[in-house]
């Protein structure tokens, strides 16, 4: 088995992380251009699903596998609901309560549960790079949230991002735990269910049609973090441990951040600098594979 480092589960949990990030950057031009984060969310999912959807029907091999897969359809509906659901539903109208870096940290700070869960459940185990690797990536995490200067942030903000982190945290651990897979076929069954779910506080609230800068956003929402964020972390579950995927994609916020600098004029300034190089040094160790590491703890 070839140890290139992109055809690892780190690489795929890395590249997740870089495109997630562009969601509190696409969701501000968003919601800044009048529409709200009901519609954000919903319409991101069915347009993902739609675009997945053709693509399969007119792919004789990927109309085969999505077929194959009906037998999990209630499997899909539970990630779905983790996964998609309560992790755009949430993230997005925290987005609204809170700044980009604030919500960015928030979402990641339930990881943990992952790790615990994958250690009870998974029979993976916690070693020394592990534990290292997550407490540098928080820090990291923690200074970025302490620079951004987010004490203003409302206590709905922060209970909505705590909210999406969650279901997030437990779509990692449970599609690891049901062997769900990955590919195109995968993700048309997630947004598929996810856009149900969605649909329901979008049409209660009154469905909007996007258009121009609305529609910009969410296409481009569309095809970085929720195609392409979520094909990476299905496939990143898939050839590694869930635990180490979690760990890898907490390096999110950095990202987060930098793109906020980047195209709203958010400045990092040293404490920023230091976050970011905590949350570096913890990617590194994490993907640094020893061959006789000691282990913490198993199952």
């Amino acid at each position: 088995m070839s140890n290139a480092f992109y055809q690892r589960a780190e690489f795929y949990a890395l590249t997740a992380a870089i495109l997630n990030g562009t969601i509190g950057t696409f969701t501000h031009f968003g919601l800044n251009s009048g529409i709200s984060h009901h519609q954000v969310a919903f319409w991101k999912c069915l347009i993902a699903f739609l675009i997945l959807l053709v693509y399969c029907l007119t792919s004789p091999s990927e109309r085969r596998t999505f077929l194959s897969l009906r037998h999990k359809s209630l499997q899909f509906a539970i990630l779905a609901f983790f996964g998609i659901f309560c992790l755009y539903f949430f993230e997005t109208w925290a987005f609204k309560e809170a700044p980009i870096p604030l919500v960015s940290f928030l979402v990641y700070a339930a990881g943990g549960i992952t790790i615990i869960l994958s250690s009870l459940f998974l029979g993976e185990k916690i070693g020394i790079n592990k534990c290292l690797s997550f407490v540098l990536i928080m820090v990291g995490v923690y200074c970025l949230f302490n620079f951004a200067e987010q004490t203003d942030g409302s206590y709905t903000g922060v209970v909505l991002a705590l909210l999406g982190g969650l279901g997030y945290a437990l779509f990692i651990f449970l599609s690891k735990l049901m062997n769900i897979g990955s590919g195109i076929s995968v993700l048309v069954w997630l947004f598929g269910f996810g856009s149900i779910y969605l649909a329901i506080p979008a049409i209660h609230e009154g469905l909007q049609i996007p258009s121009g800068i609305a529609l910009l956003t969410i296409l481009g929402l569309v095809l970085l973090p929720s195609i392409g964020g979520f094909y990476f972390t299905t496939k990143a579950v898939e050839k590694g441990e869930a635990s180490s995927v979690q760990i890898t994609e907490t390096s999110e916020p950095l990202f987060s951040t930098l793109f906020a600098f980047l195209f709203i004029g958010e400045t990092l300034g040293w404490l920023g600098t230091l976050g970011a190089f905590f949350i570096m040094s913890g990617l590194v160790v994490s993907i640094i594979k020893k061959s006789r590491q000691p282990q913490l703890i198993s199952s």
